[in-house]
């Protein structure tokens, strides 16, 4: 019998969350043990080295909440320290790029991670089921092995953006990183290859059996501590020890008669609220989807928008963001003004870049959790004998001194992640979440307007063309008309065409969509090529 549904990118973690599920386990369980599949079977996308950002809702009480478990900068940075030693920021997302790769690759790049106190924390609020229950799944595919997933490979072979290191320099970062993930001859595997990960295997059985403080202060941590010592991380054994994720709750607005909860800073759920709030001012149902007409708009607000979250959006313990402003009905409707009067945008030259995963979950009691984890692009460093990558959340903090997103000891950087449900008369109705760095929130922003407004189905939703527009050009997939990019040129915009018509570089969406008679239907975005 169905008991619910698991919507991500990793077919195999998909199962694990069934199987759950059908073992009279809850959405939150299933949450869980997918998860951590997940971290197995995308290796560089995510992990227990690395950070997320969780929203639950539990039927039986209306508990409603969001676990944020973000990566923190080591004690040993500095705001100044690589001050004027850089080249620049990539044009794509926005990493910050040295010659060297210190922000990308090795010790350097690391932030004291989230992700296992994150997943502790949630098992320790909703789980029904023990953790070591949880985590067997995990354990046993990464102990017995796992046929390489196509999206692996194609991310460790395309071509990278200038400044960006390619694959191979990325997995030969640190020996025991490509004693991993590359043959004994040095190559790449192959699509289909057996992969074995045994020690990442005795580090999940170590945090099943001891928890989550054996990965922060106990015989993990140890270890971890050690290595970075000795190879000049800016982490330390103090850093790790004091590690504390942050529950609390989700931002709220409203949307065609639906509350929209979304994540609150550094994440960009204030972001994500506030185009919907804008494009409630227009009758986006009336226009034909995908045309110059519709993308005109939708590009427009998503413009306005990325332009305040430049500016404002970032750590809210370090730097005082204002949310309320820019979740308030009165900053939609300026900037719904400035669209009628013809207005863009100011132009900035960005684009999307993919990375990270998300899962989402519902179950038959109308629980659900929607959470996008990450490990950046991963740094290439694994420490000896434990098996797992760590993230490389540093090429997103700003090495300018003085800028909202600067580095400081403890401060988290801003991402975009946004995983959100849409309730109606106090239930779920939909639960969604991208992967894909900063284009997640345009991914998001379309998956629920062609749901709301265009009445698609969830595959559907994720399956049409999309956009993505920060400010600089409108970045369109293959599939959007060679006529409608015209049409879009002679209105002004710069339009990036893709020559692909599934680009993963579009992010990828993932959503749960529940009907008025309390069906669900799910969404996985085909992008994924999983």
């Amino acid at each position: 019998m169905t008991r619910g549904i698991v919507v991500c990118p990793q077919p195999r973690a998909a199962d694990v969350g069934r199987d759950v599920l059908a073992k009279g386990g809850t959405a939150f369980d299933a949450a869980i043990a997918a998860a951590f599949a997940q971290m197995i079977t995308d290796p560089f996308m995510c992990g227990i080295g690395g950070m997320g950002t969780l929203q639950y809702f539990r039927a039986g009480d209306g508990a409603h909440g969001m676990i944020d478990f973000h990566t923190r900068a080591g004690s040993k940075v500095a705001p100044d320290m690589w001050q004027g030693q850089g080249t620049g920021r990539s044009d794509i997302s926005g990493y910050s790029l040295f010659d060297d790769y210190r922000s990308e690759l090795g010790y350097t790049a690391i932030m004291t991670p989230g992700t296992v106190a994150g997943f502790a924390e949630a098992h320790r609020t909703l789980c029904s089921r023990p953790l070591s229950e949880l985590l067997e799944p995990a354990i046993r595919i990464a102990r017995d092995g796992y046929p390489l997933p196509h999206h692996v490979r194609d991310f460790w072979t395309r071509t990278p953006m200038l400044g960006v290191p390619d694959g191979m320099t990325r997995l030969k970062t640190s020996k025991a990183c490509a004693d991993i993930y590359l043959t004994s001859d040095g190559d790449f595997w192959k699509v289909g290859d057996i992969i074995r990960n045994p020690d990442y295997a005795d580090t999940l059985e170590t945090i099943s059996r001891e928890g989550a403080d054996s990965f922060y202060t106990g015989t993990i941590a140890e270890r971890i501590a050690a290595d970075f010592a000795a190879n000049g991380a800016y982490v330390t054994a103090a850093d790790l020890a004091a590690y504390r994720t942050r529950p609390g709750q989700p931002l709220l607005g409203s949307y065609r008669g639906f509350t929209v909860a979304s994540n609150p800073p550094p994440g960009s759920g204030a972001v994500l609220i506030q185009m919907l709030q804008i494009l409630e001012h227009f009758d986006l149902g009336a226009l034909h989807h995908g045309s110059a007409e519709h993308i005109d708009l939708v590009a427009r607000a998503m413009g306005f928008t990325h332009d305040d979250r430049e500016r404002w959006l970032a750590d809210p313990e370090f730097v005082d963001v204002p949310t309320d402003a820019l979740l308030s009905p009165a900053r939609a409707a300026e900037h719904a003004e400035r669209i009628k009067a013809g207005e863009r945008a100011p132009q900035r030259d960005d684009a999307p870049y993919s990375s990270t995963t998300h899962l989402s979950v519902y179950d038959e009691d109308g629980n659900a959790v929607s959470v996008t984890h990450t490990l950046g692009t991963g740094c290439g460093v694994v420490t000896p004998g434990l098996g797992f990558v760590w993230n490389n959340s540093m090429k997103l903090a700003d090495p300018r001194p003085g800028r909202v997103n600067s580095f400081a000891p403890g401060k988290a950087r801003t991402t975009g992640m946004v995983p959100t449900l849409l309730l109606k008369d106090g239930k779920v109705r939909m639960v969604v979440g991208a992967l894909g760095g900063s284009v997640i929130i345009s991914a998001v922003l379309q998956t629920i307007l062609n749901i709301v407004d265009f009445a698609m189905s969830p595959v559907e939703a994720v399956t049409l063309p999309r956009i993505h527009h920060e400010g600089g050009a409108i970045h369109a997939e293959a599939r959007v008309q060679e006529s409608v990019v015209r049409d879009l040129e002679a209105m002004g915009h710069q339009v990036d065409h893709s020559p692909i018509s599934f680009n993963p570089v579009m992010a990828r969406s993932h959503v749960i969509w529940i009907d008025d008679e309390g069906r669900w239907r799910g969404g996985a975005d085909p992008r994924s090529g999983a």
